[in-house]
């Protein structure tokens, strides 16, 4: 076993009289049974810390181009692209009011949201401007608290759902929803056309001329989207490829900027480079790293060095808050309206993985997206395929996808729902097992979820160690706005 020695008393006598209370009074006073690590304690801390760089997306062979990451960085903060609000939530009804109207200059209105209304990368890239929080709010009323874009080009697969198995898929499904940015690609198409086409031009290839006479605006027809009916589908399918690879690079320099998003250097890592017995964080962030890899088991799920499994699990959290649909509210589809059924399933909502791996595998409108499909730029990377090709067995119904705890102290609220607050709230959670929490629970919780009735201290050494794990800011040249 690895220990920290006692100190004597004399010299904590000394010490309390020099320095009183705190965090080196904390330290002095952490006894061998508070401090010492065990071999097999430290090899798991250690397992957490530095990590190496994002790896390449084979699908987008613009990930690495500086200019590819200079538009994207444009498109990112480029209000431009997003359509009026719809003031509806995740299952077509009408929502709480949303993000108001601008009139534009051509007398059409927006809501004027761009990628980083929602996800602000000076703030860990989480979501600070939608009211009351636990949700996002853009057109319309979405079914989840967004995830953070710092550090999104370490996930496996995007979404809280996984609906999704790359990066730049899910901007291109962000631009069209009509909870989000409610955009459509026609529109988006004449913009890049109108306003980037000499920064596209170098970097994909010139743009078609004919887009410049296309209908200013259409989308696949969607019984949620808003869209004038059949603009879409009486286009040519060789000019709908045109706009639909517009569309696709948007999202690739988008995704190619998000490289530059990367926040990892934290106090933590720091601490693990230096050794468990240095001084680079509290005795109560040290305690709190112990509990996390063995009594409070946070491991199981939040390993390697983002802190995540990549993986999807029923925590046992109930669909609770404002705009969070529960199944009551989705009984069964209709042919006029979003495919909900919470009756026969599989989409329903509240399902969590179970339903977003069933829209990866079947959704028409996802397939144009995928890593196989006509618009990834290696339709052989099979890298996510464990998960595209996973079954859709029971255990993911209710199960949601495991985040990163990197930067986790500035990304309140969270769960998928934003129900809880505060970080000791979630760490509750997982004490109590969700007992006494109220909303409907979906499914039935993984084996680890139950009580382990952590102690007021043990609840706050955790929330120290979680502290810890603040990376050095996105670098001001990319987090900020184009001037």
């Amino acid at each position: 076993m690895i220990a920290t020695p006692k100190p004597h008393w004399p010299v904590l006598v000394a010490a309390l009289v020099l320095t009183g209370c705190g965090k080196y009074a904390d330290d002095l006073f952490c006894s061998d049974a508070a401090c010492a690590w065990t071999d097999a304690q430290w090899m798991r801390v250690q397992s957490l810390a530095n990590p190496d760089a994002p790896e390449p997306d084979l699908s987008n062979a613009y990930w690495s181009s500086q200019a590819a990451r200079d538009l994207g960085k444009a498109f990112y903060f480029d209000t431009g692209f997003s359509g009026a609000a719809t003031q509806t939530d995740a299952l077509g009804r009408p929502s709480p009011p949303a993000r108001p109207n601008i009139m534009q200059a051509d007398g059409t209105q927006s809501i004027k949201v761009s990628c980083a209304t929602c996800h602000d990368s000076t703030r860990g890239g989480a979501d600070t401007t939608s009211v009351p929080g636990n949700v996002s709010v853009g057109a319309g009323w979405t079914d989840v608290n967004a995830l953070t874009t710092t550090n999104a080009v370490y996930r496996e697969t995007p979404f809280w759902n996984g609906r999704v198995d790359s990066l730049w898929a899910l901007n291109v499904t962000v631009l069209e929803s009509n909870t989000t940015m409610n955009g459509n690609r026609l529109a988006l198409a004449h913009r890049i056309f109108d306003v980037y086409q000499g920064d596209y031009a170098p970097i994909f290839g010139p743009m078609e001329a004919a887009i410049g006479s296309f209908p200013p605006n259409g989308k696949p027809k969607s019984p949620l989207a808003g869209t004038p009916d059949g603009v879409w589908e009486g286009m040519a399918r060789s000019d709908q490829a045109i706009v639909n690879r517009v569309l696709a690079n948007w999202g690739k320099a988008i995704a190619a900027y998000e490289y530059e998003l990367v926040s990892t250097e934290s106090p933590f890592d720091a601490f693990v480079r230096a050794g468990w017995d240095s001084d680079l964080i509290s005795g109560a962030a040290k305690r709190g790293a112990r509990l996390f890899v063995d009594k409070a088991a946070c491991i199981d799920c939040h390993s390697g060095p983002m802190l995540t499994d990549d993986d999807f699990h029923n925590i046992g959290v109930a669909q609770a808050g404002l705009g969070v649909p529960t199944t009551d509210l989705c009984p069964v589809a209709k042919d006029d309206a979003y495919a909900c059924d919470c009756v026969d399933g599989p989409r329903c909502a509240p399902w969590g993985a179970l339903e977003g791996l069933w829209r990866l595998q079947n959704d028409a409108g996802i397939a144009n997206w995928v890593r196989s499909g006509p618009y990834s730029d290696d339709k052989m990377d099979d890298s996510r395929s464990a998960y595209t090709h996973r079954a859709l067995t029971t255990d993911l119904k209710g199960a949601w996808r495991t985040p990163s705890l990197r930067n986790v102290a500035l990304t309140a609220p969270y769960m998928h729902d934003g129900s809880m607050a505060t970080l000791a709230d979630v760490v509750w959670h997982y004490s109590t097992g969700g007992r006494g929490e109220s909303g409907e629970r979906i499914g039935d919780p993984v084996a680890q979820v139950k009580p382990i009735n952590l102690t007021d201290d043990e609840v706050s050494d955790l929330v120290a160690f979680l502290e810890t794990l603040t990376g050095d800011p996105v670098r001001a040249s990319w987090a900020q706005a184009p001037k």
